[in-house]
């Protein structure tokens, strides 16, 4: 995919793909609303809307347990991890594995960076991995949306501003009820700015508000593997001085439970 098929593509909102329901299932979808329509014509919106809730939820359930079982025995070393760190991990390892040939130094960042220095796992119970990437390398990633929308796992693809190497701000991956969420650095003012135009909260076990991140030139030139579960991702350079910048001095400090993959970061 060349920047010019990026920059003129045509998408829905920030919408860039949407994983098209299968056939089967918009059939009875339909067939299923036109009965409640004929039978209910004057409450149809209304039982429509709950029952969409709680199809959701119970499919949501079914999807969570049976996957559950299933990762647990596809990695017998994570056999013990909290459900959601294990199919975290498994979100972040099947997105790599699918962006492999491409070649991308994806590092980590907020709260998957902070887990990792701190207990060698996700921090608190993850529900998205953020990630980032410098800007020379974005168009790689650009190149290998295609690869990514061929993939199963892959429900959504969403973009944050304008979809060319020169605008894009972060782009968010939906795998398996999983965000992958990627910032995109760029140089400037003699450092790697993400994205410093937006307020959003980082962790809610911290309820910090930061305006994006800021990093020295040699942090994000010089990245350096870190453990995560027993395997290897990359950092920034100096990521206890990040980590200070975003959650404050007492960063190493959990305010509640979590889960230590090396017991050894808990004395």
């Amino acid at each position: 995919m060349t920047n010019k098929d990026t920059s003129s593509r045509e998408f829905k909102g920030d919408y860039l793909y949407v994983k098209p329901k299968s056939s089967p299932r918009e059939l009875i979808q339909k067939i299923f609303l036109k009965l409640l329509q004929i039978l209910f014509p004057k409450k149809f919106l209304l039982y429509k809307d709950r029952i969409r809730s709680i199809m959701n939820k119970f499919r949501n359930y079914l999807f969570f347990i049976s996957k559950n079982i299933y990762l647990r025995f596809k990695y017998p070393r994570y056999f013990t991890l909290p459900i959601q760190h294990i199919h975290s991990i498994d979100t972040l390892l099947i997105f790599l594995e699918i962006l492999k040939p491409k070649k991308i130094d994806f590092f980590l960042l907020y709260g998957s960076l902070l887990g990792a220095v701190r207990q060698e796992s996700f921090a608190g119970r993850p529900k998205d991995i953020d990630l980032g990437i410098k800007e020379d390398q974005l168009q790689k990633l650009l190149d290998g949306i295609p690869l990514i929308m061929k993939n199963k796992a892959v429900a959504s693809i969403r973009c944050h501003g304008e979809l060319s190497v020169q605008k894009l701000k972060r782009l968010q991956f939906l795998l398996h009820h999983s965000l992958i969420d990627v910032e995109v650095f760029r140089k400037k003012n003699e450092m790697w700015q993400g994205e410093p135009q937006k307020l959003y909260l980082i962790d809610e076990m911290y309820n910090r508000n930061f305006a994006g991140s800021v990093f020295p030139i040699s942090d994000l030139e010089n990245l350096l593997p870190i453990k995560v579960y027993g395997k290897k991702f990359l950092s920034p350079a100096n990521p206890e001085i990040y980590l200070v910048q975003v959650y404050g001095k007492n960063w190493r400090i959990p305010n509640k439970k979590q889960f230590f993959w090396n017991k050894n970061k808990l004395k």
